[in-house]
């Protein structure tokens, strides 16, 4: 494998352009950036894409369809990963991003840097040694792409991951949130947990058009399920109800162990579930 499919940035950071993967990694130790140990990291990107794409066959299906006797390693780690949120529509794949960036995270961790930031295409793994703390930008609508605020992460703090869901993504949703950002230990669970959380904001109205997803995309691993498509402007009440909605199962996956925070807007609604106060807020606008 040569190099031709990452670069080492201006700044230290080596960006990866490999297959469905586009990611950022930076590593450092004592605040030396570490590029030569996050270009090497990205060489096992395409050996970590295979043992995924390898049981794929189990991947597309529902947690409880599953024999995991035949799975090992981040295929494993990925059903196990929708099994915690305990929500029987949630494949496998909603996760995977969250793996492989977990993956990478462990990888630059376990090789002595004291502060690992991988981001795979916004599903963002952290690791971070003793006294050290990174920003992490929060998005309020997935599809416009501009940041408004970051959010303080101190080590103490035990985020390991920071996913965001919702309409205009790189997946279908089944909800209407514009976002939800969700802070976990895991950056696999917050993948899941971001996922599911954005497919719980939907409610039925008018203004919301949905398309069964193999319609869309014959070989979805939700194809048989609606995804939404498009979302009109959606009144006060119909907001409010989809926020309450992320809410009450944010609420839920506390207690599961899953999340440590939430960010989600609906229709240009913001809203901040955070009941331990992990992180600091700082506005962008």
């Amino acid at each position: 494998m040569t190099e031709q499919f990452y670069q080492i940035l201006s700044d230290g950071r080596v960006f990866v352009d490999f297959g469905p993967v586009t990611m950022v990694m930076m590593a450092s130790k004592n605040g030396v950036i570490l590029s030569g140990l996050c270009s090497e990291a990205a060489l096992i990107i395409p050996d970590l894409l295979t043992e995924i794409s390898q049981k794929r066959q189990y991947l597309s299906q529902y947690p409880e369809t599953i024999d995991t006797s035949c799975l090992t390693g981040l295929p494993l780690r990925m059903v196990q990963s929708v099994k915690q949120i305990n929500e029987p529509t949630l494949t496998p794949i909603a996760s995977v991003a969250g793996t492989l960036s977990d993956a990478l995270a462990d990888w630059l961790y376990d090789r002595s840097a004291d502060k690992v930031i991988v981001n795979n295409g916004g599903d963002i793994a952290i690791r971070l040694g003793e006294k050290q703390s990174v920003k992490i930008g929060i998005l309020p609508n997935v599809e416009i792409g501009k940041l408004e605020n970051t959010v303080t992460i101190r080590a103490e703090d035990g985020v390991g991951g920071v996913c965001t869901s919702g309409l205009g993504g790189r997946s279908f949703t089944r909800g209407i949130a514009n976002a939800v950002t969700v802070f976990s230990k895991r950056c696999c669970i917050a993948d899941a947990c971001a996922t599911h959380l954005a497919n719980v904001s939907y409610v039925h109205s008018a203004e919301v058009i949905t398309e069964l997803a193999g319609n869309l995309l014959p070989d979805s691993d939700i194809a048989d399920l609606e995804v939404v498509t498009q979302v009109g402007k959606l009144t006060p009440e119909e907001v409010s109800q989809s926020l309450a909605q992320i809410k009450q199962e944010s609420m839920r996956q506390h207690e599961l162990g899953n999340l440590i925070a939430v960010y989600a807007d609906v229709g240009g609604v913001a809203m901040q579930w955070e009941p331990n106060e992990i992180a600091q807020v700082n506005n962008q606008k």
